[in-house]
């Protein structure tokens, strides 16, 4: 089915209108706390920006990746949060909108990245995905962890958990997995102590015994509360 960039603009300013419908004062003052953002918050709920993505995918079930893709970059063209995460939930789980992305969609779909809650969503739904599947290279990732920004360095480590959860398709890669934390271990800003947490117990189903290792050799470097959670999931399955 043929879309237009007028449909496409049509499309993203009704649906920001019934977000803006739903938007809550309490709740974007919380959220604002919660995650801040340069961003505009409306103060939407998670549930009721899925119902939207549910409602998306039924009214155009009929149209072309090319269409979603075309509509995710304009929800993040518009510079609210949660038009931004509406934009990439479009793809959660859609294998057929996946497998159409390219590297090129990247600078487009990856918006603003200042909080924890945008680079965990782009990380494990498209970032990771992508990388997974041989559309962005081992040395772009490593690239980012040469960034001055927390948050880029972060994204690297949310890429791996996309890697090893298997709920998002992940089969386990503690090669790829192991590097990018190796050369995490000396970086305790908070966001990136969290995310190698994160990253390493999401490989522990995979290979229980290469990160026990990887914990024994970096001991000296790593922060107290990575090994405390890893820890605590090797010995007990979860995290506290």
């Amino acid at each position: 089915m043929v879309h237009t960039p007028q449909l496409i603009i049509e499309i993203t300013e009704e649906i920001t209108a019934n977000l803006k419908a739903m938007s809550d004062p309490f709740r974007k003052q919380k959220a604002e706390s919660y995650a801040p953002t340069s961003m505009v918050m409306l103060g939407v709920s998670n549930p009721d920006v899925q119902q939207v993505v549910r409602e998306i995918h039924s009214t155009h079930r009929a149209q072309s990746p090319a269409f979603f893709i075309d509509l995710a970059k304009a929800l993040v063209g518009t510079g609210i949060f949660e038009c931004q995460h509406l934009a990439w939930s479009l793809f959660d789980k859609k294998r057929r909108l996946l497998e159409a992305l390219q590297h090129s969609d990247l600078e487009y779909l990856r918006g603003v990245l200042d909080n924890w809650a945008s680079v965990d969503a782009f990380g494990t739904v498209i970032y990771g995905w992508m990388w997974r599947n041989g559309k962005i290279s081992d040395q772009e990732v490593y690239a980012l962890q040469e960034s001055g920004d927390v948050w880029i360095r972060r994204l690297a480590l949310v890429g791996c958990v996309a890697l090893n959860t298997r709920s998002r398709g992940g089969t386990g890669d503690a090669g790829r997995t192991l590097r990018v934390c190796k050369r995490a271990v000396s970086d305790h800003e908070e966001m990136i102590v969290k995310a190698l947490s994160w990253a390493l117990r999401s490989l522990i189903y995979w290979d229980r015994g290469g990160v026990r290792e990887f914990l024994e050799k970096h001991d000296g470097q790593l922060a107290r509360r990575v090994k405390r959670e890893v820890q605590h999931k090797l010995d007990h399955g979860t995290k506290n």
